[in-house]
C-alpha cells in the first residue's frame, strides 16, 4: 500500500512539474505566469462504510451522515492564453465519523468555465487515523464561485476516499477470512469558504 501511494504521489507531482517546465518555456510575450495561495473554512458532510474480506461482502457497518469542520491550504498557478487553467496543491483536514482524515491532492485541477466560475477536479491520497492508521486514494470534483475581486470564492466538491486500509493488527479488530486488511470508503461533501491571496 505505501508503495502505490508513492508511486501516485510522484507521478502527479511529475505531471505537475511537467506543466510547468512546459510554460516556463513558452516565448515571455505568450505567457504570464501568477501563482496563488489559498486558505480553506467550512464544513463536511460525510458518511463511512467499514469493509472486510477485500470489500467482497456487505459493508461490516455503515456510519450515518454527520457534520464536521473543514480545514484546507494550497498554492496553484494560472495557465493559458486566458489564465483559465490552474493547477496546484491541496492539503486538507476534517474528520470522517469523528476521526480525523487527512488528505493531500498533488493533482488540483480547475478550469475557468466563464468568469467568476470554475469546474474542478482532484485526485490525491489520504490518511484516516483510526486505532492505527489507514491510507488510500482520494478524488473528487466540484464547483466554485469567486466574487470579491477573485479574492474569495465559495467551494462545493463531492469526495471519496476509495478502501482506505489498515492491517488488522489489534486484538479488538473484527475477524474475516479474505484479508488482513480492514477497509474503508468514505464519502464526502464539502463546503467551504476560500480566500486568495
Amino acid at each position: 500500500m505505501v508503495v502505490r501511494l508513492l508511486l501516485v504521489l510522484s507521478l502527479s507531482f511529475a505531471s505537475l512539474v511537467s506543466a510547468q517546465h512546459k510554460y516556463e518555456h513558452t516565448p515571455k510575450e505568450e505567457r504570464e505566469t501568477t501563482f496563488e495561495y489559498s486558505l480553506s473554512l467550512g464544513t463536511s458532510a460525510n458518511k463511512v462504510k467499514t469493509l472486510l474480506d477485500g470489500g467482497d461482502q456487505p459493508p461490516a457497518n455503515t456510519s450515518d451522515w454527520t457534520a464536521a469542520p473543514f480545514l484546507g491550504v494550497g498554492v496553484h498557478g494560472n495557465y493559458g492564453d486566458h489564465q483559465n487553467h490552474q493547477f496546484g496543491l491541496v492539503a486538507s483536514y476534517s474528520t470522517a465519523d469523528g476521526d480525523a482524515l487527512w488528505s493531500f491532492r498533488p493533482l488540483d485541477y480547475r478550469y475557468e468555465l466563464f468568469d467568476s466560475f470554475r469546474l474542478k477536479g482532484f485526485f490525491g491520497v489520504a490518511r484516516y487515523d483510526q486505532a492505527t492508521s489507514a491510507h488510500g486514494y482520494y478524488l473528487g470534483g466540484g464547483a466554485e464561485w469567486r466574487f470579491a475581486g477573485d479574492q474569495l470564492g465559495i467551494n462545493i466538491e463531492a469526495a471519496y476516499g476509495d478502501k482506505i486500509a489498515r492491517d488488522r493488527v489489534l486484538p479488538s479488530d473484527p475477524s474475516a477470512t479474505g484479508t488482513p486488511e480492514i477497509f474503508y470508503d468514505i464519502y464526502l461533501l464539502n463546503t467551504y469558504l476560500a480566500w486568495y491571496f
